[in-house]
């Protein structure tokens, strides 16, 4: 099934889109060229992913030392602060265990479209 989400310059321009696709939220998110789509619900209590920040996080060079890394490629739950890799949705502290669902999103004729 595709859903379109709206013009490329539209989503863009918001940052982050919902839709609802069979009684789920969906959110459309911009990363420069890029969109992702994810379940806009976080796992741990359901705060809308889309009113939370997109940015990077800390993440390990060496022993002992972090670094600032994945600029834009980290949402951020508004309620808790849970992040998430936007592109796999898996959680940065529990990968393994807690995830956002990702769909598939393409561009045409000028629209964003989910792929669900």
């Amino acid at each position: 099934m595709e859903v379109r989400v709206g013009s490329v310059e539209d989503v863009r321009r918001d940052g982050c889109r919902t839709v609802d696709v069979n009684g789920r939220r969906v959110g459309v998110v911009s990363v420069g060229e890029e969109f992702f789509a994810i379940s806009d619900r976080c796992p741990h209590m359901g705060a809308s992913m889309c009113t939370g920040s997109l940015s990077g996080t800390l993440v390990a060079a060496d022993p002992h030392e972090y670094v600032y890394g994945k600029a834009g490629r980290v949402i951020r739950c508004p309620w808790h602060g849970w992040e998430f890799d936007i592109e796999s949705g898996r959680s940065l502290l529990e990968p393994k265990r807690v995830g956002l669902k990702t769909y598939r999103v393409t561009q045409q004729d000028g629209e964003v479209v989910l792929h669900v």
